[in-house]
């Protein structure tokens, strides 16, 4: 199988060295096709005669004049090109334009009521006004207005026909400021309430509660207990449970004997203080979790009393809170780990000596942290299929791997969703070596997701960038595998990785982190996209590191403790929390912060094992935390510290 994955390569690795002049020369002619210069593109086509990209210089084009409507000319795209993804840009665009500048018959023709746009959904409402198509249409204009955000200027025109068709009354905007109240949206909600011609004290209590909830809750119990306030009380302390359990486990009682909640109202937000009181280790957890009907008492539940149990060293408690779990939960390889810590604890030596040896045939933190209580080998089984030879290329495929090599990455992406739907498993298998070879180390890893290929090691963990990476890790005295360890977690080595905290890039830096970084190592730093290019990125995220190191007394875990969930919270959790590393990471109070960590500890684990075979134990990265001043050391012990492990495959 082997020689078919070389003929393959061979046969579709676009030729990069013969066609590096017609790239340089492609992306200046797609600049210049973006700004509208036909002539420089006309001029410069001899130069790329043949070359597979240049249908993207007519779209450049076409979007250039989109503003001309030049509806012919897409037509002629679209026939010329049928199978391109540019198409649906195309009209997206073009149909956009024409809502712009109000061609409203034109528009009609061409819009899809998919509300991927309130805007556009506001002009084919406007659309159908100004060209007579009224029927239905105020019931629709209602379910438009009928929302908790606020809407877009081009909405306006249309919800001011609405009203003055008599359509707006005191119960809409009463149903429109329970939405406001939902999102906490008060400003929207202040300008509704002004426009009703009777304004009930129910939406007074609803702006209230909004901009001062602990405070108006404390008062709601002077309130008639009425549908309407009953209401706005319930969903405003389920809501204040999550931010502040200590005031609404001192609050709710009143609130709960004055108002006629029902038993499953009463329940949730009971439940909601003492889950979120469980993430604060408040001393009334245990009480308020042990008062919850039996009903509530889900996976969430037990999860956060072991490790309430184990933030408080409770170790008799934690086993029998494992043994309370729903079978499916007890079985779970992170409460097994704790089983078998609970069991060593409380003298059942022979318990936890049978779990940590079943669990250490798993390849995981919790395998390895067995592994290590038990000094066994580490388990590490690489696992494949048979790629399968890709006789024709498709062509989206190959225009997919071309616009890569040109860093048009999202316009690669549509060309690669289309050709990949188009090959069997074994040729996916295929694809992925090659896209290996051309450095798309995401799509790497997708492939190997979709295909259930967990354990193909060497390709879900690339040895990526590693000229720049060790460059950059030598320079601050940290470990190539630690940085490709944060990026496989982090960006899963795309480049144009945009997080929903608008962290970009392979190391997911943000903006602000950013410019400091760039202002303490003197670089030029002009903007958030500069830091999709992967070598200011490593360069940056790098020293990030390092700092951070610097910062948190070189603790491995409190670096990333501090990158993935911010400096600030991991020198609270330094505060009265255990010093026990295993232990720390699970009572963490975020659960993408736990999560983080025992993924990132896993990673390195095995990509140590890439480039050493011979990893360090997972207990390396785990000293003891330096909880109020005391010293950090070696855990579990020194021996298990300083060890690599070997690794074995029992499957």
């Amino acid at each position: 199988m082997k020689w078919l994955l070389q003929i393959s390569l061979i046969l579709f690795a676009v030729n990069a060295q013969a066609l590096t002049a017609q790239q340089t020369l492609f992306k200046e002619l797609y600049a210049k096709a973006l700004q509208g210069d036909a002539q420089a593109v006309s001029n410069g086509l001899k130069g790329l005669k043949g070359y597979r990209l240049n249908h993207y210089l007519d779209f450049a084009l076409l979007k250039a004049q989109m503003s001309q409507l030049p509806e012919a000319e897409i037509a002629t795209f679209k026939k010329k090109h049928p199978n391109s993804p540019l198409n649906k840009d195309l009209e997206k665009m073009l149909t956009y334009e024409l809502g712009k500048q109000q061609k409203w018959t034109q528009f009609l023709q061409r819009y899809k009521n998919n509300r991927d746009s309130k805007t556009k959904h506001c002009w084919y409402l406007q659309a159908r006004i100004d060209t007579g198509d009224v029927n239905g249409l105020p019931l629709a204009i209602s379910n438009t207005w009928m929302n908790g955000l606020s809407l877009p200027d081009a909405c306006n025109s249309v919800f001011q026909w609405w009203q003055k068709q008599g359509h707006l009354n005191d119960e809409l905007l009463g149903k429109r400021i329970k939405l406001n109240f939902q999102v906490n949206n008060a400003s929207t909600a202040r300008l509704l309430a002004g426009k009703m011609q009777q304004q009930p004290n129910w939406t007074k209590h609803a702006i209230s509660l909004m901009q001062k909830p602990i405070e108006t809750l404390k008062k709601a119990v002077l309130w008639p207990d009425n549908i309407h306030n009953r209401e706005l009380v319930y969903i405003k302390s389920k809501a204040m449970a999550q931010k502040q359990p200590d005031d609404m486990y001192n609050i709710w009682p009143q609130l709960k004997a004055h108002f006629n909640f029902n038993k499953k109202q009463q329940a949730q937000v009971e439940r909601t203080i003492a889950l979120f009181a469980a993430t604060d280790y408040l001393p009334f957890t245990i009480a308020a979790m042990n008062a919850l009907p039996t009903a509530q008492h889900d996976s969430q539940i037990y999860a956060w009393k072991v490790r309430y149990y184990l933030f408080s060293g409770n170790w008799q408690m934690v086993a029998k809170t494992i043994h309370s779990m729903p079978a499916f939960q007890h079985k779970q390889d992170n409460w097994q780990y704790w089983l078998a810590r609970a069991s060593a604890k409380t003298g059942d030596k022979q318990l936890a000596k049978n779990i940590f040896s079943k669990l250490a045939l798993q390849t995981n933190y919790y395998g390895f942290l067995s592994a290590d209580h038990m000094r066994l080998p580490y388990e590490i089984c690489s696992e494949d299929i048979a790629a399968t030879l890709i006789v024709k290329m498709p062509e989206s495929l190959d225009n997919a791997f071309e616009l890569f090599a040109l860093d048009m990455i999202r316009a690669a992406r549509k060309e690669w969703i289309i050709g990949y739907r188009q090959l069997n498993t074994g040729q996916r298998r295929a694809l992925a070596d090659l896209a290996y070879q051309k450095g798309w180390y995401n799509k790497v890893s997708a492939i190997m997701a979709a295909l259930g290929l967990w354990k193909n090691y060497k390709l879900r963990y690339p040895l990526a960038y590693q000229k720049e990476i060790t460059q950059f890790a030598n320079k601050y005295q940290l470990l190539p595998q630690w940085i490709m360890s944060i990026i496989t977690q982090e960006s899963a080595w795309q480049t144009d990785a945009i997080s929903s905290a608008d962290a970009r890039g392979l190391m997911q830096l943000i903006d602000a982190t950013a410019r400091r970084l760039s202002k303490k190592l003197g670089i030029t730093y002009w903007g958030k996209t500069q830091l999709h290019d992967a070598n200011f990125n490593l360069r940056l995220g790098i020293y990030y590191q390092r700092q951070l190191f610097d910062q948190f007394n070189n603790h491995p875990l409190l670096a990333l403790a501090s990158y993935n969930a911010g400096e600030r919270k991991a020198n609270d959790w330094l505060q009265n929390f255990p010093t026990a590393p295993d232990i720390w990471a699970e009572t963490i109070p975020y659960r993408e912060t736990r999560d983080y960590i025992s993924k990132i500890l896993t990673n390195i684990t095995i990509y140590d094992w890439l480039i050493n075979q011979t990893p360090r134990r997972i207990a390396y990265w785990m000293p003891t935390f330096p909880v109020d001043g005391v010293a950090m050391k070696s855990w579990p012990n020194n021996f298990i510290t300083q060890q690599t492990a070997t690794v074995g495959c029992h499957q």
